[in-house]
């Protein structure tokens, strides 16, 4: 049974033991038997239910208690408020119900941002999860002033074994789940039927930041608090309790709707060390044996740290005893071939000349985790690749960049190396290469201090702690 047919039933059982105390207490007239006969109607629709879902009954005491509650809702004896109270107290523990759960994926790339919610849902019979694959829609002006849109809906899930809805074949209000799970903020990118709006009118949403709040720019606060998903999820997920406090200071709802319980999007990222991933079939001649570097690129070709391009691919081929890997923005082919044309051939180039030298190669796995486990550090524009990587506890160069104004942050970011050169660049992948590691005491203090939450479970307290929130609003007893 749906968890919302029993807090339907709930809800009716109530009205009933309301209604009993009317019955006892008030005089006859008219609205005293319009009142009866409302109820013999409201039994009837309980037994109804019942009876059609009776495989879920986990013994025959409902229908036993209710057959009883009919015979006393006529002779009006005074238990039947009592027994009316007993019989709603006891659906829950009666009743094999489960949480129905939408979860409107995206792209791959953020699937961390539900997947392990998804899969404790899965692997829990108190849930009934189900996968809609939605397209996403990105939209990019010209310096023409003209508008070029890119429609992205690529199946990821199927690889990892994970059925799922196309989103032309599923109907929010037809389903009616008791849940709904989010990672898409913006309207622009998405159809008007995922708007948080929308989906908010049939179901409880749940908000999953696809990024790691860290530092704060001027637009944080309208982009972690104050876009419309904000306003209408009943639930979002926040990391810390700095980052609730952020939320709270400028949430519409001043926080009211955080639930803090660190950010799913990290049980990945802090549990790769002890389980490992399989290394990507290509990667193994290029990284056996040598010192190996992860690069995050950022898609602006002006500003990014592609523009040392050249000066890191001579390093890496005149020092052969260690490994390159390249893990460009996955906007950067549109951006630059729509923003700055002028730059594609050497985007192009970029990836041709990579793939000549032996000891580089570009991820295109969906996720990053091969990345951040066989690589021995990062170098990287500012990211949320960053947070996630002190997860690794490994060393990591934040390439600082004109292009991103921060006033602030909720996680401490001394825990990273600074370059703003190439000189600063290549001094750190050397210091690396001989084995130095800096800041490695400073990151197990930011960790500790600014996501301790993240401990491969906050997948698993998201689950836990809405079930109780909706048990607890619904006042259903468990």
């Amino acid at each position: 049974m749906r968890y919302s047919m029993l807090v339907y039933l709930t809800k009716i059982s109530r009205t009933l033991a309301g209604a009993a105390r009317y019955l006892r207490a008030a005089p006859q007239s008219d609205l005293l038997a319009e009142v009866t006969q409302n109820g013999r109607r409201m039994l009837s629709q309980i037994e109804t239910v019942l009876e059609h879902r009776r495989e879920d009954l986990r013994s025959e005491t409902p229908l036993a208690q209710l057959a009883e509650i009919k015979t006393l809702w006529e002779s009006g004896d005074e238990v039947l408020e009592e027994r009316l109270e007993q019989f709603t107290q006891n659906l829950p523990k009666e009743i094999s119900y489960q949480v129905r759960a939408v979860f409107f994926a995206e792209q791959g790339e953020k699937w961390d941002a539900m997947g392990s919610i998804y899969e404790y849902m899965r692997d829990d019979p108190r849930f009934d999860p189900v996968v809609v694959l939605m397209p996403i829609f990105r939209a990019l002006q010209r310096a023409d002033g003209h508008v070029d849109q890119e429609i992205i809906c690529k199946d990821y899930l199927t690889p990892m074994g994970i059925s799922f809805y196309e989103y032309d074949e599923y109907s929010l209000p037809d389903d009616r789940p008791d849940l709904a799970f989010t990672s898409q903020p913006y309207n622009s990118a998405q159809l008007p039927q995922f708007y948080a709006e929308y989906i908010s009118k049939y179901t409880r949403l749940v908000y999953l930041p696809y990024f790691v709040p860290d530092k704060v720019a001027a637009e944080s606060v309208r982009t972690w608090c104050q876009l419309p998903v904000y306003n209408y999820a009943w639930k979002v997920i926040g990391s810390s309790q700095r980052h609730y406090e952020f939320y709270r200071q400028h949430s519409r709802l001043k926080g009211s709707n955080m639930l803090i319980t660190g950010l799913p999007k990290l049980d990945d990222a802090a549990t790769l060390r002890e389980r490992g991933v399989p290394l990507p079939e290509k990667w193994e001649n290029v990284i056996r044996n040598r010192k190996t570097f992860l690069w995050n690129s950022w898609y602006n070709m002006n500003l990014c740290s592609l523009r040392y391009f050249d000066e890191l691919l001579s390093w890496f081929r005149e020092h052969t005893d260690c490994a390159l890997i390249w893990r460009p923005h996955p906007m950067t082919d549109i951006v630059t071939k729509l923003h700055f044309p002028d730059k594609y051939d050497f985007w192009l180039q970029y990836q041709q000349r990579l793939e000549e030298l032996p000891n580089a190669v570009r991820d295109e796995e969906v996720s990053c985790n091969a990345a951040f486990y066989y690589s021995d550090a990062q170098i990287s524009d500012y990211s949320s690749l960053m947070p996630q990587y002190l997860l690794m506890n490994k060393p990591c160069l934040w390439i600082v960049s004109s292009a991103f104004k921060f006033i602030g942050e909720v996680i401490d970011g001394d825990w990273t190396e600074r370059a703003s050169s190439i000189q600063q660049i290549l001094d750190f992948l050397e210091r690396i290469r001989q084995g130095g590691d800096p800041k490695a005491d400073r990151r197990k203090a930011v960790r500790q201090k600014d996501l301790s939450l993240a401990d491969g479970h906050c997948g698993e307290r998201v689950c836990k702690k809405i079930w109780e929130a909706m048990h607890r609003e619904d006042d259903i007893l468990q």
